[in-house]
């Protein structure tokens, strides 16, 4: 059984090999299979007084900046029968036992980060159908990666915050985060000198009734 205390108590955990090792060697030769990667090249002015962004940091974006993101996204892979049933059956169904919950909804994406590829600080806010983002996952998968590459998770304890925490995308490593304490995150651009890309399941779920 996982130790979700730091979940509960700093807002986020960390499960190393989530899948079986056959499973994610397997899950990472399809995703390199994937021919069809949407471009996504977002700018957002979310940072503004009031907008989903706002942060209080002197540290973090100021209002008068714009959210970046830029990656790729295999939109036609993740709107497959095959992938919501996988996606299903191999992480909601674990993740619903492993927090005693119910998942109503969930939004799902399927992420490459390719040389200088990043997304700026924000937080995990109306996803899709999720009409409350109760839990934020990030599932890597990639070959060896090295901390210089880029591509590194950076986490923050509140918009207040000053510093941030780092966390490598180590291949078969789930990232659960509570939404709910609304933990300021970015991914730091990739290097150019990255000899792999970075792969990534994003999820945002919906549960029936949200943390105490």
């Amino acid at each position: 059984m996982y130790d979700l205390n730091n979940f509960y108590t700093n807002g986020f955990c960390i499960v190393d090999d989530f899948l079986k090792d056959d499973l994610s060697k397997s899950l990472l030769s399809e995703f390199k299979t994937i021919k069809d990667w949407d471009r996504v090249d977002q700018v957002r002015n979310h940072y503004e007084k009031g907008g989903p962004f706002e942060m209080e940091s002197i540290y973090f974006p100021n209002n008068d900046e714009e959210y970046y993101l830029q990656g790729w996204r295999a939109k036609d892979y993740e709107s497959s029968k095959l992938w919501i049933k996988y996606f299903n059956d191999k992480f909601l169904i674990k993740i619903s036992e492993l927090f005693q919950k119910k998942i109503q909804r969930d939004t799902t994406y399927i992420l490459k980060y390719t040389k200088n590829d990043f997304s700026r600080i924000h937080v995990d806010d109306l996803r899709g159908d999720v009409d409350r983002v109760d839990i934020s996952i990030l599932f890597y998968l990639c070959d060896q990666w090295i901390w210089d590459w880029g591509g590194i998770l950076m986490l923050a304890e509140s918009t207040k915050s000053e510093d941030m925490i780092s966390i490598m995308p180590k291949n078969n490593r789930l990232v659960l985060i509570n939404n709910q304490m609304k933990l300021p995150h970015c991914v730091t651009p990739v290097a150019k000198y990255a000899k792999n890309d970075r792969f990534a399941i994003a999820s945002f779920i919906g549960c029936d009734t949200p943390f105490k």
